[in-house]
């Protein structure tokens, strides 16, 4: 790690010949490494999901704004319907927010800091497996990094511009993920602390930039006004609101093993270890006190939401583009003072680079099943050539899935990309229930039914005359076996 001991913020200061142009190779090198490895990869159900919505345009969508469908919709549109189309720009995104990270880290603080943020955002698996795919993540990400690069711009502006192209960032993540607007509070609270930028609480300039990011909520706020409000519900759900319950503490230990996975071990323990350092808050540069703030708000949202519901690992990515900065910029102080620590975070270099490769091809450790992360991107090709097989011989005219990512996976790799199905239910829960559904477009002929479970319920039922067991199938990925599915006729009234 480097031997940081100044934080500049002038252009100029900290600079060096091998450091900057280190790191763009690295971001270059990993741009095409994950061009090239997008395509050994199936897609997994949430890309397939998106793909989706890129073929049903709209101004937003039950869950999140929609700038993935456009962008998906981009990607096809130059490269057909295929995997690395649906990719494409998921990897050029997150190549981008290596270079939003590498010029903020290096205007917060030196080259060699940059470097090493660079480094060290390449190899930790959420980056680095990550960048392969096109998730919603990639995408607000991606703003968030450029548009916290703009905001230290923008603090020492007292015209608007500045202030508006951030708030155009940000809003820009909000059409991606709402979880974008925390960045605002990032900002808000250095501003707060930060006395020369506390005067702009009191000017045009911090309430044009929130203004403009907030103006960008409109397209959900138009679209849920036109269907009742899903996207509440949906929220509700998602943040675990909706479970009876108070708060516990028997989530915290899961949460942060989590992260201590995507991140590494060593490494997520030395960013802990920097925030519990007295001297990280006594006279803090600002520079320091920034880095911590874009991590904080964050951060702690989900370390609160563990409390009462475990979430996704990946929800806390954006929270990293600070916490690897300043991992990279604080821990050279810790070297300073304990030369042991030297090796210690060459090793969480190391384990971290470990996990990753290993985490690249899986094959080779011979997991179960549900026990490989990388089972979510491997046997729906599989799948779909049996469900079609099984559809032709049964002469079913439509496919209805279980779920939303089975029926989007099915629709990518059948023959043709079909539309499919999914069972109505009186409070729709993802896109495709409020699409027109099997009742509407297919009121008589076959389906074929796939399905993980051996009960249905009763509502489904009722939608037809009779429902038959057709077959059990397994899916495999080469000769490991990935599930098992139920295949069922269901014949309409």
């Amino acid at each position: 790690m480097p031997n940081e001991s100044s934080v500049p913020s002038a252009p100029g200061v900290g600079r060096n010949a091998f450091y900057f142009p280190a790191a763009l190779g690295v971001i270059v090198l990993g741009t095409i490494f994950h061009l090239t490895y997008s395509t050994h990869l199936e897609l997994v159900g949430d890309e397939a999901y998106y793909w989706l919505w890129s073929r049903h345009p709209a101004i937003c969508y039950v869950d999140k704004g929609p700038m993935i469908a456009w962008l998906i919709a981009a990607g096809t549109a130059l490269f057909g319907q295929t995997v690395f189309a649906v990719r494409f720009f998921g990897v050029l995104l997150a190549s981008g927010t290596g270079l939003a990270m590498l010029l903020l880290a290096r205007r917060l603080f030196s080259d060699r800091v940059a470097f090493w943020a660079i480094v060290v955002a390449t190899i930790v698996p959420l980056f680095a497996v990550g960048s392969s795919l096109m998730t919603i993540d990639t995408i607000y990400v991606f703003f968030w990094s450029w548009a916290a690069l703009t905001f230290w711009w923008a603090k020492d502006a007292v015209e608007p511009g500045p202030w508006v192209l951030t708030g155009i960032l940000v809003g820009l993540g909000l059409l991606s993920k709402y979880t974008a607007a925390l960045e605002l509070v990032s900002f808000a609270a250095f501003c707060l602390w930060h006395r020369p930028s506390r005067t702009h609480l009191g000017r045009i300039t911090f309430w044009s930039m929130l203004i403009t990011a907030l103006l960008f909520l409109t397209p959900a706020l138009v679209w849920n006004l036109q269907h009742q409000w899903p996207t509440m519900s949906w929220l509700e759900e998602r943040g675990g609101f909706d479970k009876a319950g108070g708060l516990t503490l028997r989530f915290v230990p899961a949460f942060l093993g989590e992260q201590a996975g995507v991140i590494s071990p060593f490494l997520f323990l030395g960013l802990l270890f920097i925030f519990f350092r007295p001297s990280l808050w006594r006279s803090a540069q600002p520079a320091t006190g920034y880095a911590t703030l874009l991590f904080l708000p964050l951060f702690g949202l989900y370390l609160s939401l563990s409390l009462h519901y475990l979430g996704q690992p990946n929800w806390t990515a954006a929270a990293y583009v600070g916490g690897i900065i300043l991992l990279a910029a604080k821990w050279s102080e810790l070297t300073g003072f304990y030369p042991w620590t030297r090796w210690l975070a060459a090793l969480g270099l190391i384990v971290a680079t470990a996990e990753t490769i290993c985490l690249l091809d899986t094959r080779w450790l011979h997991l179960p099943p549900g026990r490989d992360p990388l089972d979510r991107a491997r046997g729906s090709r599989n799948l779909a050539a049996i469900v079609a097989q099984e559809q032709n011989a049964a002469g079913a005219g439509f496919i209805i899935a279980d779920g939303y990512m089975t029926a989007s996976l099915l629709s990518f790799y059948l023959p043709g990309q079909p539309q499919t199905f999914v069972p109505t239910v009186a409070h729709p829960h993802n896109q495709l229930e409020f699409w027109p559904g099997f009742d509407q477009t297919h009121p008589h002929g076959t389906a074929l039914i796939v399905d993980k479970r051996k009960r249905f319920p009763s509502s489904f039922i009722r939608s037809f005359a009779r429902v038959t067991p057709l077959k059990t199938v397994q899916v495999f990925d080469g000769q490991r076996k990935i599930a098992t599915y139920y295949l069922y006729l269901g014949l309409r009234r």
